[in-house]
């Protein structure tokens, strides 16, 4: 499994909801699901670059009828969560845009099935408990990760950055992994290439052994005819008389 990165574009992710699952059935088990989260955002940037879901809040203030190019979506994605317009987040603007996602909080209609509403409202007080540490937790590890300069908020270049740096390190593990297959790639080649030749050498050992098994089998034969026909044949003595 790829190693969870620090990571901004974790946030971003999870702020448009890529990713997220609820978490287990089992209201005793908090966080089963956050590496699942975490894993599936750092493979993509789905969100950041989700043109139909940024348009959709900003189709009153930018002309929703043009394309937007890579970097547009990056900026309107950012300038969308910073609520102050101060061209920074703090930590209360990060978690105010994880509260769009309420829905995650909701019981699905299997986990309701056969409880009481008292049951169902306490699993969906320890739901809603689990949500906002997981998503705590996101808010303190891009402040400490990614706010580069330490003054509580993330400003976009450094937005840019942590952005730019977690494509470099997906960029490195993926070459990474694909070198690490190569390379298994190439000693399940080897081996089978040395499997191959040892049946071949096998092969040759039982041809071998068949050979000369047949060769004791023809001596054995011509033995035993040349002892019959001596058998057959009368004594010389008797011959003379």
């Amino acid at each position: 499994m790829m190693p969870i990165l620090p990571s901004l574009l974790l946030m971003l992710i999870v702020l448009a909801g890529a990713g997220y699952s609820h978490p287990s059935n089992d209201p005793a088990s908090p966080g089963t699901t956050t590496e699942q989260s975490e894993q599936v955002g750092f493979l993509d940037d789905k969100a950041v670059h989700n043109e139909e879901h940024l348009k959709e809040h900003l189709k009153v203030e930018i002309d929703t009828s043009q394309p937007m190019t890579p970097q547009q979506m990056e900026f309107h994605y950012f300038r969308l969560h910073d609520l102050d317009n101060n061209t920074k987040l703090d930590g209360l603007e990060i978690m105010s845009a994880l509260s769009h996602m309420s829905s995650m909080y909701d019981l699905s209609d299997a986990e309701k099935a056969g409880k009481s509403e008292q049951e169902v409202a306490q699993l969906q007080r320890k739901r809603s408990d689990q949500a906002t540490k997981h998503y705590a937790d996101i808010v303190d590890k891009v402040l400490r990760e990614d706010d580069f300069d330490q003054d509580g908020y993330i400003s976009y270049p450094e937005y840019v950055s942590a952005r730019r740096r977690d494509f470099d390190q997906y960029q490195h593990q993926m070459a990474q992994q694909q070198m690490m297959q190569h390379q298994q790639m190439m000693e399940q080649q080897a081996m089978a290439a040395q499997q191959q030749q040892f049946q071949q050498f096998q092969q040759f050992q039982q041809q071998q052994q068949q050979a000369m098994q047949m060769q004791q089998f023809q001596q054995q034969q011509q033995y035993q005819r040349q002892q019959q026909k001596q058998q057959a044949s009368p004594p010389q003595e008797a011959k003379a008389s």
